[in-house]
């Protein structure tokens, strides 16, 4: 990684909670085309990152979830060392605004929970209904469950942001992102835990999840993380190759 990286915010003892799945490829091609972005494929499809964190910034305890896809802005569309923030949100009104007004970020207001404690589960929800549940199956394979691996781990890569939605027909911005930790993986097992995906009218990321099919396929679970990002920067300061060289990693569980 490029040292000369400037973090605007630096977050220690986080707990995290992240899924991994795929979805149709073609859906989330087209999608981000306007973006001038590619998914990064993986055994023919889009690899999503859904990830949940607990933590605290200056003294507020906060809750946030994200909905990202593996992306490569390189052309060749092969690298995982990239992802595009669809949405996200967050339980304190004032952050949530913040990321939109100071990071340019897709976030608005949620009631997020989180609990990296196994079993381990993600919740969203607005106006006192559930939209978003994920959930590790409690019995059999839930305190009781081994990881398929552990150890430090994490990512760090640029985070591309929405730019459509300005309506100014040019991409969005973006943040460099760094996130690590002891790292637990499990797989998702289909038999016993649980993914559930609302149908709010108002939710254009819950109804991309149904409409482009995802399946989740790993948990990662890390319980005393560090989350840092930058500033938020223009698109053509990657394009000229000015931004941080990402450190090659293939996918958030790395």
């Amino acid at each position: 990684m490029n040292t000369a990286v400037e973090w605007a915010a630096e977050l220690a003892h986080v707990r995290e909670v992240s899924l991994l799945g795929t979805a149709d490829l073609a859906y989330w091609r087209d999608r981000l085309l306007k973006e001038d972005l590619l998914p990064a494929e993986r055994d023919g499809g889009a690899r999503l990152w859904i990830a949940a964190a607990d933590s605290k910034y200056m003294g507020v305890r906060f809750r946030e979830l994200s909905f990202s896809v593996l992306v490569s802005w390189s052309e060749e569309g092969f690298r995982h060392d990239a992802a595009y923030l669809a949405r996200a949100f967050n339980s304190c009104r004032l952050f949530a605004v913040c990321e939109r007004v100071l990071f340019s970020s897709p976030y608005s207001h949620g009631d997020v929970r989180v609990l990296a404690s196994l079993p381990a589960s993600i919740h969203l929800a607005k106006k006192g209904e559930i939209i978003f549940r994920a959930e590790m199956g409690a019995e059999g394979s839930g305190a009781d469950r081994e990881p398929s691996r552990r150890g430090e781990g994490g990512w760090e890569g640029p985070v591309f942001l929405p730019g459509i939605r300005r309506g100014n027909g040019r991409p969005g911005k973006w943040f460099f992102a760094r996130l690590k930790g002891d790292t637990r993986t499990y797989p998702f097992l289909h038999s016993e835990d649980t993914v559930a995906i609302g149908s709010p009218p108002d939710s254009e990321i819950l109804q991309a999840l149904r409409d482009s099919h995802f399946v989740a396929e790993e948990w990662v679970v890390r319980e005393d993380a560090s989350h840092a990002k930058s500033k938020t920067r223009r698109r053509p300061d990657v394009i000229r190759g000015e931004a941080a060289e990402p450190v090659a990693a293939p996918d958030p569980a790395a």
